[in-house]
């Protein structure tokens, strides 16, 4: 479970920014077990609000590029190269961006964090806490690594020295070794789904049947789409409506955007739902019913429903009713650049100012 995102000189972010999940129970939390015994209350969403290019889907996309960074060596190579900093100040261009990522693995307590510049990774950490003290797992800079001797990162070591490019803890996911692939494997855990119009074959449902089936029929169904049930058969898994001649079913190219929408996101989020992971929704609101995307929210927020302790960070135009002032962030522009707020930026134009300002604008001189 991720339980902390830090973010610094990457595309409209300049300064540090941190999204943080922490909850303090009984506020909207789950109770994640810690491998000593105590617990930690962490929030299942995060919405991140703001007005038109303040920055939201730059919060989602510096997730989904740490998830790179960390899955494998050819994404992590992939995501240095495509180096993206802050541009509208020629310093922060020379300066690197870094990402830390504070998150559970196998009931501990991680933080990962790494810098990087054109194609090139100039510090990387990796940090495990236990019940009063913090381990330094290992530490990288151009200097070298300097690692713990029960982890046994020597071959890693000398293989990253020969390839900068990439990182150490992608190394490791990729080699298989004892104590990184299972945090590499909490990372590649964040999922982007693409929520968005367009009346395309919803492959992914073929696999949620077996499983799913019930659920499918139930949230189909119950959300005033039209949808009596779920039929699989020779043309793969197709909804069956209500028809004046009884139900009727009906291929997903016939079916409507909002409908493939709704499917994309059940897709993701019922498996998420038993294994757990982080998905990364854009723009939730856009293409989804409000009560639709509300009732994904629901889920996510019960336990009974949530074992897997599932996450979502998504963004939105409006803050919906169901979710807590605590799980709502915004983003706000100030000189150019993004920064997290916990509430929202003052008032801009009223309806009506910006065509009175035209107006003005385009009137004559006075003679």
């Amino acid at each position: 479970m991720l339980l902390t995102f830090r973010v610094q000189n990457f595309r409209s972010v300049r300064d540090i920014q941190e999204l943080t999940l922490l909850a303090t129970p009984p506020d909207a939390g789950l109770a994640a077990p810690l491998s000593h015994g105590a617990s930690l209350y962490v929030s299942p969403l995060a919405g991140v609000f703001g007005a038109n290019a303040s920055g939201k889907s730059t919060i989602l996309r510096a997730l989904g590029t740490l998830r790179s960074l960390a899955a494998t060596s050819s994404d992590a190579r992939d995501a240095a190269r495509r180096f993206e900093p802050f541009r509208l100040d020629p310093a922060a261009r020379l300066l690197p961006t870094r990402f830390e990522a504070e998150f559970l693995a196998g009931g501990v307590r991680h933080v990962w964090g790494c810098a990087y510049k054109q194609g090139e990774v100039v510090a990387e950490w990796l940090h495990a806490y236990g019940r009063d003290r913090r381990q330094v797992w290992y530490e990288r800079d151009r200097a070298g690594v300097r690692t713990l001797p029960q982890v046994r990162l020597e071959a890693l070591a000398i293989a990253v020295a020969a390839d900068p490019s990439t990182t150490l803890l992608a190394l490791g996911s990729d080699a298989g070794h004892t104590f990184l692939a299972p945090v590499a494997k909490a990372l590649a855990a964040i999922t982007p789904v693409r929520v968005a119009p367009g009346t395309r074959m919803v492959n992914d449902l073929e696999h949620l049947a077996p499983r799913w089936s019930d659920e499918l029929t139930l949230l189909l169904s119950r959300a005033g789409l039209g949808i009596a049930g779920v039929e699989s058969g020779g043309e793969g898994m197709r909804l069956v409506h209500d028809a004046r001649l009884g139900a009727q079913p009906l291929g997903a190219y016939g079916e409507s955007d909002g409908t493939i929408a709704w499917l994309d996101l059940l897709a993701a989020l019922l498996p998420a739902l038993d294994r757990g992971g982080l998905l990364l929704v854009d723009d939730l609101d856009a293409i989804l019913h409000p009560s639709l995307a509300a009732e994904a929210l629901r889920l996510l927020g019960d336990p009974r429903l949530n074992p897997g302790r599932a996450q979502l960070v998504f963004t939105a135009r409006a803050v919906p009713p169901t979710i807590a002032e605590s799980q709502r962030w915004y983003a706000v522009k100030s000189e150019g650049a993004t920064r997290l707020a916990r509430e929202p930026s003052g008032p801009g134009l009223s309806p009506g100012e910006l065509a009175h300002e035209l107006w003005l604008a385009k009137r004559p001189p006075p003679p």
